[in-house]
């Protein structure tokens, strides 16, 4: 019987029936209770599988300090992904209860034994692994504001090439027809048919650096936009990661209580035939089960927990997910440490970078602006063709071509105030860039910190674990030989299962941090898609949808 307590031969239920009280069972003594032996046995870790290839955003910059400056437009080197490396589950947390019945409470909680909650969960959730990039994508096309980001970064696009247009030719047409009436001071008076025709060519030549500074400045306002686009999914991805690492903690937190669930459920057996043989009191009993409830209360606000972080993931990605696994690891991918990563923010920060490009494009206009207080020279192609203008004069045919000299004196002080005005913008650009570089210094710092403590943590936490194993595993041999009692041994699985439950959870605290640090520098859509291109997110407006369907 005591062997059945430790062994992994049985399925794990959920509630507890005691067994039936018989006079069939013949135990000479405690010590023959004991000597049937008690081998704890360890269960697989959870699996960890990859992430489902695809297709993902145009990749980063490496987070080497050793890089080209943010204005030149360059797709970045992909960053690979690497598997995480499981969990160990140790034998504490892989007993498992012997034929145990389920509780009428616990068999409705469990879909498999109530087929109208199951039918509802297979129609609702997907099949398969839940694959986080596609999840991300699906997200970003469905989200305004990124829609918006793209629809600005078209028009910014499009900006360089109204810019372009300064250096070609423009060519003009007008043609009119019509009555005149001509009243000469001498002469007779005439009205007639009137026509004529103008085609003008004009072509820039010289303008003193304003035609150049526009493209400048176009080009520069792109970049913001696409660094601001960049930004907006860094932040949808790490939302959507973090509601994914919610809800992977949890589903594992849930197993881990699952597993205690079992453990306890055998001890409680076990404690319940010694009472009936008399070698134990009503309350080693009546602590087991304490024990044994309070563990089903935890699972079931774990199972509530684990169902608000789907519905959170939900909300994000609007779709209940699949079975979730482990995501890449950052190993490699994150600066060595936090004035490694204070170095790349001039060069890999989506939200630095936006704000410097706004201001070299302000820069740009400043400069374009004053090339309009020195003149432009061009040359102007034209051919005229007039019927009886101004008089009966017939056919007249003439085409020229000349230099031409254009310069402005006077506005009214119009040009001086636009300059200024674009002065105090570079101001206010400056502080703002000044504003951002702190902003995300402070939050990679908060991050890093955030790293070293976990990384300490998990160091305690793992020693804390060998410490708990060691002596559950005391504690179960001292059992056996009835020099412990069942409150030591339920104490021994309990400080055990509480240190597993914080290593999980310090292990997603983690990720999360490093995520962090990936998100500041534009890298972590690139970890989690494993380096794949984004694929064209662009989607109708509603507007557009309506008009199809109309």
């Amino acid at each position: 019987m005591a062997a059945s307590i430790f062994t992994d031969d049985a399925t794990v239920t959920f509630g507890y029936v005691p067994p039936a009280r018989t006079s069939s069972i013949v135990i000479a003594s405690p010590a023959a209770i004991a000597s049937i032996g008690a081998a704890p046995v360890s269960i697989a870790a959870l699996q960890t599988e990859p992430l489902l290839p695809g297709a993902g955003l145009p990749t980063l910059p490496e987070l080497t300090p050793a890089r080209a400056p943010v204005e030149i437009d360059k797709e970045l080197p992909a960053v690979a992904p690497m598997a995480m490396t499981p969990i160990k589950a140790s034998a504490a947390s892989a007993m498992v209860v012997v034929d145990p019945q389920p509780s009428e409470a616990m068999a409705y909680d469990n879909p498999a034994s109530n087929p109208d909650r199951m039918a509802d969960s297979i129609s609702e959730r997907p099949q398969g692994i839940e694959s986080l990039r596609d999840a991300i994508i699906e997200a970003l096309r469905a989200n305004p504001e990124i829609q918006i980001a793209l629809a600005r970064q078209d028009d910014a696009r499009y900006g360089v090439h109204e810019a372009w247009s300064g250096y070609l030719p423009k060519v003009d047409m007008q043609v009119a027809l019509g009555g005149e009436l001509m009243v000469p001071s001498t002469g007779d008076q005439t009205m007639l048919r009137r026509a004529e025709g103008v085609v003008t060519l004009n072509q820039n030549i010289w303008d003193f650096g304003t035609t150049i500074n526009d493209i400048k400045r176009a080009r520069a306002t792109y970049r913001s936009a696409q660094w601001g686009t960049r930004e907006r999914i860094e932040a949808i991805s790490y939302e959507i990661s973090a509601a994914y690492l919610t809800m992977l903690e949890r589903t594992k937190l849930i197993a881990l209580t699952e597993s205690e669930i079992a453990a306890t459920q055998k001890i409680l057996d076990m404690v319940v035939i010694q009472e009936d043989l008399g070698l134990t009191s009503s309350a080693d009993v009546s602590r087991a089960k304490a024990r044994f409830q309070v563990l089903q209360a935890e699972l079931i606000d774990r199972r509530s927990a684990l169902a608000q972080a789907e519905e959170a993931y939900r909300r994000l990605t609007l779709h209940l997910p699949g079975k979730v696994v482990d995501l890449p690891s950052t190993n490699g991918k994150l600066p060595t440490n936090q004035e490694d990563a204070v170095a790349l923010i001039d060069t890999q920060s989506p939200r630095y970078a936006q704000a410097k490009e706004d201001r070299r494009s302000l820069e740009r206009q400043k400069a374009s602006q004053t090339g309009t207080f020195l003149p432009k020279v061009g040359v102007m192609a034209q051919g005229n063709w007039r019927d009886d203008v101004s008089g009966p004069t017939g056919l007249n045919r003439d085409v020229r071509a000349m230099v031409t000299l254009s310069y402005s004196f006077f506005n009214g002080g119009r040009d001086i105030a636009v300059r200024n005005r674009i002065s105090a913008r570079l101001r206010e650009a400056d502080y703002e860039l000044d504003r951002r570089r702190r902003e995300v210094e402070q939050d990679l710092r908060i991050d890093f910190n955030s790293l070293a403590f976990a990384r300490e943590k998990i160091a305690t936490i793992e020693s804390e674990i060998v410490a708990a194993e060691k002596t559950a595993d005391v504690y179960r041999q001292q059992f056996r030989e009835s020099r412990r009692s069942v409150f030591d041994l339920l104490d021994s699985q309990q400080i055990l299962h509480a240190a597993r439950a914080r290593q999980y959870s310090n292990q997603i605290a983690l990720q999360l941090a490093e995520f962090r640090v990936l998100q500041k520098l534009g890298g972590l859509f690139d970890l989690l898609s494993s380096g794949e291109p984004l694929p064209n997110i662009v989607a109708q407006s509603p507007q557009q949808t309506r008009s199809k369907l109309d």
